[in-house]
């Protein structure tokens, strides 16, 4: 089973794990996801709000005693592996969980426990300091602004945010009133670099980095190229982190460097989770889901790891999105609604994932946009001499995945959660 099935980490994860297994399905809170529509996924189901926590992974085990006579093997899709990890205690017996165990998560999440972490085990990391209550943040920082705050909890840039003077850090504490405990943290130099890890006992397995070049190359039109790099600058940090944590399955790490090798990376956060760009992962030769699923199942790798190609580029092409979405909007029901509004979108001098958010936005009065936006906007193929990070070329249906946003709005009234308009994009 794998869940969060909107999104396109569960096509890959899909279509990596398919096989090992004798049937794949799908999990997620509504229908009509990408999942829905691959055809590496033989059918799928609808459950709880991960948010719900326990009710959450109930649904997933009674799910599971359909199953009871076979083992089944549940593959978190996204955030929900912190919540599963809790909850494992009441997965059924023939259940296996791909998913660290929860002592090791809490070492890294919320973000202030990564915080005592870092400073614990000499892991480069830009100046923290934590408030847990508003008593504790009216003293303020003792770092010079600007710095960023940031909420310990929470996921996907949410919250975070610059803070240039002793004013807008005020009226920081006062948005954020709710959400205690606050970070604060000092601006680390660079750009972004992701790096990817799978790891049995603590004891790294694989690893591999990429960067984003935005709207690189020309030729290929404007689009996001990711490109894989080699992960040497950030293996000491990342086998410490591994190590701290006893940790047994995959996390991914951000961290901000200048690309000097006289300068040493800083680690921003650890997701015990897979990542956005697990596609451009397994393309550039790391096939970390099946990688995971074999070390869930067998409790050793029955493939070898794979070596990253450093160098290795995949792009998402807006350019290409207005013909891609096309074809999915052409076969739903819903066309007529947008059709309008989306020949006006789609037709636009410089089309952009903003402009499309619009679109959405007018179905409802829901504010919000990133990883459900982008998951919807991704959905295009190659048509250039770079792999696209984004779904099977052999899997084009998936693409009506897209779908998943009515759906969402059929059951709830309102636009999915992860979506998050003004930082589409970025």
């Amino acid at each position: 089973m794998i869940t969060y099935g909107r999104s396109l980490m569960a096509l890959t994860m899909a279509e990596s794990v398919q096989p090992l297994v004798d049937r794949v399905i799908g999990l997620d809170t509504i229908g009509l996801t990408a999942l829905s529509f691959s055809k590496y996924c033989d059918e799928t189901r609808t459950v709880r709000e991960p948010s719900e926590g326990r009710g959450y992974t109930e649904d997933i085990a009674s799910i599971c005693r359909e199953f009871a006579d076979d083992r089944v093997l549940i593959m978190p899709g996204f955030e929900d592996m912190e919540t599963l990890a809790e909850h494992r205690s009441l997965l059924p017996a023939n259940a296996v969980l791909a998913a660290p165990d929860q002592n090791s998560i809490e070492q890294v999440t919320p973000k202030h426990h990564f915080a005592k972490l870092v400073k614990e085990h000499d892991i480069n990391a830009p100046e923290t300091e934590f408030f847990e209550t508003e008593d504790e943040a009216q003293s303020g920082p003792s770092m010079d602004f600007p710095l960023l705050m940031k909420p310990s909890r929470g996921a996907g840039g949410r919250g975070i945010s610059k803070v240039e003077n002793r004013k807008a850090y005020e009226a920081y504490l006062t948005d954020h009133a709710q959400s205690y405990p606050l970070l604060a943290q000092s601006l680390a130099e660079g750009d972004d670099y992701c790096v990817s890890a799978l790891a049995h006992d603590g004891e790294v397995i694989v690893m591999s980095a990429y960067t984003n070049l935005e709207n690189q190359p020309r030729e290929a039109g404007a689009g996001v190229v990711r490109e894989t790099v080699s992960a040497k600058p950030f293996e000491d940090d990342i086998r410490k982190i591994a190590r701290a944590t006893g940790w047994t399955g995959v996390f991914e790490t951000d961290f901000m460097w200048s690309g000097d090798d006289a300068d040493s990376p800083a680690v921003i956060e650890v997701n015990a989770r897979f990542w956005a760009g697990l596609r451009h992962s397994t393309l550039s030769g790391v096939d970390y889901a099946r990688h995971l699923a074999e070390l869930t199942l067998y409790d050793e790798l029955k493939s070898t790891p794979g070596t990253p190609e450093i160098g290795y580029r995949s792009q998402v092409p807006l350019a290409w999105i207005p013909s891609a979405l096309d074809g999915a909007f052409s076969e739903s029901d819903y066309a007529r609604q947008l059709s309008e509004s989306w020949e006006k979108v789609k037709n636009a001098k410089g089309f952009s994932l903003k402009n499309f958010g619009k679109l959405i936005a007018s179905l409802s009065d829901a504010k919000a946009a990133k990883e459900a936006l982008e998951d919807v906007t991704h959905r295009v193929m190659d048509r250039s001499s770079l792999d696209v990070d984004l779904l099977a070329k052999d899997d084009p249906a998936a693409a009506l995945g897209a779908l998943f946003i009515v759906s969402h709005l059929a059951k709830f009234g309102e636009l999915p959660p992860e979506v998050s308009f003004d930082s589409v994009g970025s």
